[in-house]
């Protein structure tokens, strides 16, 4: 897609939101996709003007999710005009959730349809029922899934759900799991997955200095952007013999279509080049967060990559002439994520590292064309839509709200891609 395209598009109206599931391990297992008008912000269900069925069907095609997605689920909220559409047959059963909220299901003629589905292979989530009548309780047979708001229903609701008869028992998610907190609370009520973005909300600890290993990592990272000598870069790795290890074993596991392995840092500098050990010291800076250290297994590094993988893409587009501009939007949207992973406010982080002017005035203030382009990544990862709108149209024509969905397709294909070559 050219960067002057300018036609309007139905894809020009549509604001693609996306939350992600997560199993125990912290795995994606899927995401919430919220299709809506561009005109209604946090819509809480399929809107009957621009997000029908039809639109959504064209969307997943258009903008590949079923590729992007790979094995993960799309978990699409469906209401009785969106499941009676015919275009939903479209989407492909084994990779599509249809979530139900509880209180449509006095619709006799929204329960045959599901009914039918359900032979057809579509799997079913219910949403948030609130009693066990005998309509919940018919819905509960066919539901792998049952997806239950921890900040809306009380203790008492929540533990009798997920106790039931294993008859009525499907999987559960929790779903507003804000915080580290909320995360443990849901576990300990004994919930299976959990959808939010607790991962990513960080624990500031004031005075807290990066430890060496950070200090270290951060170096090669700048000598790396700078172009430094690759015997300065191979030195630096010298003195961080914990950070040589795992860089080999990272570097190993991606393939990158090599015959042989990497025995050495000259030849990964060499033979893999600096931008794609680059990629990876970049996000060894979230390893530490959470249970595991593998890249399909610790959410905020998957976030991280994805948001600076999206930056990329949008500045690719808009200024498409400006290459060193997308290597630095990559690194701004990978850094943005720093404060979750470190614990720190991004002030004391920058205090320590040192980083060209541009990235730095883009991560404390927002200023320039790289922090214009964070400010507009971050409006659309909260699903500010009017913010959302307002900002494309600081940046001007180059870049459309199209644009901008199918640059985060883009991006979870290549965060697929990703995990995929670290298992």
């Amino acid at each position: 897609m050219s960067a002057s395209h300018s036609s309007t598009t139905i894809l020009d109206q549509l604001f693609l939101g996306r939350q992600p599931i997560l199993d125990p391990s912290g795995a994606l297992i899927g995401y919430e996709l919220l299709f809506r008008d561009s005109q209604v912000n946090r819509a809480g269900t399929i809107t009957p003007g621009v997000a029908t069925a039809d639109v959504v069907c064209k969307a997943f095609a258009e903008l590949g999710l079923a590729d992007a997605l790979g094995g993960n689920k799309a978990f699409l909220i469906a209401d009785t005009a969106f499941l009676q559409h015919e275009a939903i047959e479209a989407l492909p059963p084994e990779q599509v959730v249809f979530e139900v909220i509880a209180e449509q299901l006095h619709d006799a003629v929204l329960m045959e349809r599901c009914l039918m589905l359900n032979e057809r292979g579509y799997v079913f989530c219910l949403r948030d029922p609130l009693e066990l009548d005998e309509s919940v309780l018919l819905f509960l047979r066919q539901s792998t899934f049952m997806k239950l708001n921890i900040k809306g229903m009380p203790d008492e609701t929540l533990a009798q759900l997920l106790n039931l008869p294993a008859d009525f028992r499907p999987l559960a998610i929790a779903s507003h799991v804000e915080t580290a907190a909320d995360h443990a609370h849901a576990k300990a009520l004994g919930f299976q997955f959990f959808q939010g973005y607790y991962f990513a909300e960080p624990t500031l600890i004031e005075g807290k200095k990066l430890d060496p290993a950070t200090q270290g990592l951060i170096r090669i990272i700048n000598l790396i952007h700078a172009d430094a000598d690759s015997g300065k870069i191979e030195q630096a790795f010298k003195s961080e013999t914990a950070l040589t290890v795992k860089l080999l074993h990272l570097t190993n596991s991606v393939g990158v279509g090599l015959r042989v392995r990497i025995g050495s840092i000259k030849q990964a500098i060499n033979v893999i080049g600096r931008r794609h050990i680059q990629r990876w010291l970049q996000l060894l800076l979230y390893s530490s967060h959470g249970a595991s250290d593998t890249f399909e297994r610790n959410p905020l590094m998957q976030l991280a990559a994805l948001k600076g993988r999206f930056m990329e893409s949008l500045t690719g587009y808009a200024q498409p002439r400006n290459k060193d501009l997308a290597e630095q939007a990559f690194l701004v949207g990978m850094m943005s994520l720093m404060p979750a992973a470190l614990g720190m406010r991004i002030e004391a982080i920058l205090e320590q590292i040192d980083i060209a002017t541009p990235l730095r005035e883009a991560l404390l203030t927002h200023e320039g064309d790289l922090g214009q382009l964070l400010s507009l990544t971050e409006y659309f990862d909260n699903e500010d839509v009017a913010n959302t709108q307002a900002m494309l149209g600081q940046i001007g024509p180059s870049v459309s709200l199209e644009l901008i969905n199918r640059c985060l397709a883009d991006s979870i294909a290549w965060v697929q891609a990703l995990a995929t070559q670290a298992e």
